[in-house]
């Protein structure tokens, strides 16, 4: 018959796999401990290994106020904490039950019965509900605990019981040495108390943050948490905060293992605090580089901020390979200053040499943050909103951008004239403005290999050698290829460096000037196998290849 009501319950079977719930190493048993003798108001815990003859025991000795009732340690679920202590921080009764499985000897002092006492747990006695004997002992106050380790904790608990002290807020010894202990919010750069948490905020690089790093402090159980950050434009650091939980009820960690949050509302509200505590440490230091969005959202917050600095970093042609990007660190500020937005490194890199000998701008270039759109002082610089170049061979009149690829009839090499044209959008205006250009490269929506398929543009005249404009495309073109048949990132710029230098001396030089140069490279590096006192000639043809050795003649005189 399907009943009326049904209650919640704890299957009594459930003892049965007590163990499976606790399989703790030994860094979660002695955090599990540490934390029970600071609930009983332990000033200090006492961790000690000891050596005998049959094992390896671990005793932790506290001088809390005791454990009033032998039967709650072996109760699951049952805490036996005060209601105050409840309140504060809702422990789950599942303290001792870390040590389940193992051989167990508990003494301790209670002060209801003014008496102390003991219990020995052993091993199987964890899954079944067999009887436990409880015997008095002279313990005069509180708590201590023995347990069999395993092979295992033997190896690591030195770094464990360091670990876990670390933050603990009650003094621990090893074996009668003090442990090191930190505050947890040390180097903080800004500090909020209230609502039973410390919030610490950091001002960090950003390689030296991860998402995975703890960043709440559970009376010195650290977990990840996902918590806000912030992050500043290009070179500014990286905002982060840890929370050091002091009474908060409403933050509680998920059981048995507390390695995680509870998603609830009071973790949603530490969230909140954590986002106004950052923008307020930010304000406190009154300068930033926040994005406009994060300076809105500030506002938006109450929290009252300036604009982000005024400047920004000096313009670099971006190269092809990325990473041989960078910012200069050369700053810039002022309304002169004008905005180039990232433009493809095979336009962006023979404009740069044309804007170094020839800027058209009026005022340095500098990179585009688009983040800083907003704040008045970006909003009111001028842009670069479009590059191409005009190239003029013979009766031939075409541009290549970008965007344009060459005509079918433009040819490799020499041009009459080479033309940088940009537009800048400034003040609600379009200007055109130009400059001469030396070099310039047309992309293709069919590239095989760059270093042989790029179009390339040299003004007549000018004075680039064969070798600068291989340089050149080489920052242009080059990217390493990991379905190239080459073996390394060398070998394939090796082996672009080599063909684009050969093809370059083609072009601008001559057929000959580029045989004269590929048999140099193939025959340098065999100088050394010929003797002082002898000369080689060699003689090439497309069908022959003869050897002459012939001495040196000493100078007679």
């Amino acid at each position: 018959m399907i009943p009326a009501m049904i209650a919640t319950a704890v299957a009594p079977e459930t003892i049965t796999k007590v163990t499976r719930l606790f399989n703790n190493t030994a860094y979660d048993v002695v955090c599990e401990l540490f934390q029970n003798a600071r609930r009983a108001g332990a000033t200090l815990v006492a961790v000690t290994v000891i050596t005998a003859s049959d094992a390896t025991y671990l005793q932790v000795v506290d001088d809390g106020h005791g454990i009033a009732d032998p039967a709650s340690i072996v109760t699951l679920g049952r805490s036996g904490w005060s209601d105050d202590t409840r309140r504060a921080e809702d422990p789950a009764g599942m303290g001792v039950f870390s040590l389940a499985g193992r051989d167990v000897i508990i003494r301790s002092y209670s002060q209801p019965d003014r008496q102390g006492w003991m219990a020995h747990i052993p091993a199987m006695a964890w899954e079944t509900s067999r009887p436990i004997a409880i015997s008095s002992d002279p313990i005069p106050y509180g708590t201590s605990i023995t347990v069999r380790m395993p092979e295992a904790w033997v190896k690591t608990i030195e770094s464990d019981v360091a670990k876990a002290s670390r933050h603990f807020p009650v003094a621990v010894t090893l074996n009668d040495t003090a442990q090191e202990q930190n505050d947890w919010l040390a180097d903080a750069v800004h500090v909020e108390t209230g609502n039973g948490t410390r919030i610490g905020i950091f001002n960090v690089a950003t390689n030296h943050h991860s998402v995975t790093d703890p960043n709440l402090n559970f009376h010195g159980v650290t977990i990840p948490c996902r918590l806000p950050h912030l992050h500043e434009v290009d070179r500014g650091g990286r905002w982060i905060a840890r929370v050091d939980i002091v009474n908060a009820p409403g933050i509680q960690l998920v059981l048995p293992a507390r390695k995680e949050v509870v998603e609830n509302d009071g973790i949603a509200a530490l969230r909140l605090a954590v986002h106004c505590a950052l923008y307020r440490a930010i304000a406190a230091r009154g300068c930033h580089r926040l994005a406009f969005d994060q300076w809105c959202e500030a506002r938006d917050l109450g929290i009252v901020l300036p604009e982000a600095e005024p400047y920004l970093f000096a313009w670099v042609a971006p190269a092809a390979d990325t990473s041989r990007n960078y910012e200069t660190g050369e700053r810039k500020a002022g309304a002169s200053m004008v905005l180039m937005p990232d433009f493809d490194a095979l336009i962006a890199q023979p404009a740069e040499r044309a804007i170094t000998a020839h800027n058209p701008f009026g005022g340095p270039l500098v990179e585009a943050k688009d983040a800083f759109a907003g704040y008045g002082w970006y909003d009111t610089l001028a842009r670069i909103e479009t590059l191409a170049f005009d190239i003029v061979q013979g009766e031939h009149r075409f541009t290549v951008s970008d965007t344009i690829e060459p005509p079918c009839e433009a040819e490799n090499g020499w041009a009459d004239s080479i033309t940088l044209n940009a537009t800048l959008s400034h003040a609600g205006a379009s200007v055109e403005v130009a400059c001469d250009a030396d070099v310039a490269f047309g992309t293709s929506s069919e590239f095989y290999y760059p270093a042989l398929d790029t179009a390339v543009f040299v003004r007549r005249g000018c004075d680039v050698s064969a070798l600068d404009v291989a340089d050149l495309l080489e920052s242009a073109a080059f990217s390493a290829n990991e379905d190239s048949d080459a073996d390394s990132y060398d070998t394939q710029q090796e082996r672009f460096q080599r063909d684009a230098a050969q093809r370059m001396v083609r072009l601008l030089e001559g057929q000959d000037a580029a045989l004269e140069r590929r048999l140099r490279d193939l025959l340098s590096g065999y100088s050394l196998l010929v003797p002082d006192d002898r000369a080689v000639t060699i003689t090439v043809t497309s069908g022959e290849l003869t050897i002459a050795i012939t001495p040196i003649l000493a100078d007679a005189s």
